[in-house]
């Protein structure tokens, strides 16, 4: 069974479940069935003030049940602690102002624990990323991040400015962030969910990365990633040059690979700096972006093109992706001018690589271009022609 397919049963509130014999009315943590506890946050008498609070007090297991209300904190849930979080009515947490330098901690919400979810919060206002899922030490797995409202976040990133970090795709240049922080990061994570979110106004939208360990296999679906100001609203990006070492996959030891995006919003990212609907890229020699899946998304109006790939070094893979049954309007809307050979029409899909590299690209419906798919002359890009073009000048475009 696949793991977006086996998470819980979500919690609807203490009363409902009551009603039906699953927990106990009794305190402020209740007693589940399988003698896990859902501590309440907001919920009347006994209940916790902060979600910091029920998050320290809980064991391995146990579910936060947030109710409606504002929450000026940050929000970490440990390694080794996996809990779910749960809004009733999308309970606010608000970072606004908030950091933690002697901790790193720079987002709103903090996941360093496998098999959490974060489900139904409205996150905005944070330094950094608005949710973070963070292998360091080893990978986290099997997290479900559904169902939230992600905005107005990366408050340190106006105008180019970002926070502090050792990564150097985390330093922008002026009027575009680095990469290091979006709405929602998935950071050396495999297998997890990132599903139904509004994730829009943030610096970017969803981010997958590969720092300190691989971000493989995971599904990001169902999600409305528009409107963000300076980035993408889907972006793999391979920061860690020792995946491909000589162009050569080293799995176990970093890539953004496996991946399925599918069935995404992506409008009008990036109008303030540069960003795709959904970006597949690497900006170090071996780096590595391969074998990833997107497909049923919709794209209209991102200032670069609806799916762009950007091979940027040699000794890098980003070979195997496939982008099929997407519907892509008029995007790059801006022009890509990220490096040269320069692309300033609007276009479907780009592809532009300083080495060979090999794509397929196929069943797309592509309206409203100057260009369909826009490929350098180092790239083989199967089923290029079996596509479909409505109002395209250009259908495959091969740049000399």
């Amino acid at each position: 069974m696949k793991p977006w397919t086996s998470k819980f049963a979500a919690l609807c509130g203490a009363t409902m479940l009551a009603a039906a014999g699953v927990i106990s009315l009794s305190g402020t943590a209740l007693a589940d069935s399988a003698h896990h506890h859902v501590l309440r946050v907001g919920c009347g008498p006994g209940a916790y003030a902060t979600i910091g609070a029920a998050v320290s007090a809980a064991a391995s297991g146990d579910t936060v049940l947030v109710c409606s209300g504002t929450y000026h904190e940050l929000v970490t849930v440990p390694a080794g602690k996996p809990l779910t979080i749960q809004g009733a009515g999308h309970p606010v947490v608000d970072a606004a102002g908030l950091s933690d330098s002697a901790s790193g901690q720079y987002s709103g919400v903090l996941v360093l624990a496998s098999g959490t979810t974060i489900e139904g919060l409205t996150v905005e206002n944070a330094f950094g990323e608005g949710i973070l899922v963070q292998g360091l030490a080893a990978p986290v797995t099997h997290v479900t991040i559904r169902g939230n409202r992600v905005t107005g976040n990366d408050q340190g990133n106006p105008d180019g400015i970002v926070m502090p970090s050792p990564f150097a795709q985390c330093a922008g240049v002026p009027g575009i962030p680095g990469d290091c922080g979006e709405g929602i990061h998935l950071w050396a994570v495999s297998d997890s969910v990132v599903t139904h979110n509004l994730v829009s106004h943030n610096a970017g939208g969803v981010l997958l990365t590969d720092e300190t360990g691989p971000t493989h296999g995971n599904l990001i679906a169902f999600n409305n990633v528009s409107d963000n100001t300076f980035d993408c609203g889907v972006t793999l990006a391979g920061h860690n040059p020792a995946a491909a070492p000589g162009g050569v996959a080293a799995p176990a030891v970093a890539g953004v690979y496996d991946n399925t995006v599918t069935h995404n919003v992506a409008m009008g990212n990036g109008l303030r700096g540069e960003g795709s609907g959904i970006l597949m890229a690497s900006p170090f020699p071996g780096g590595a972006v391969y074998d990833n899946t997107v497909v049923g998304n919709y794209a209209s109006g991102n200032a670069l093109a609806g799916v762009t790939v950007h091979m940027h070094a040699p000794g890098q893979d980003l070979n195997g992706n496939v982008v099929t049954g997407n519907l892509l309007a008029t995007n790059n809307v801006n022009g890509d001018r990220d490096s040269a050979p320069f692309d300033l029409e609007t276009t479907g899909v780009l592809v532009r690589a300083v080495a060979p590299l090999s794509i397929t690209i196929t069943g797309n419906v592509i309206t409203h271009n100057t260009y369909g798919i826009w490929i350098s002359s180092t790239v083989t890009a199967a089923g290029a022609a079996h596509n479909v073009f409505i109002a395209v000048s250009t259908p495959v475009f091969v740049q000399p």
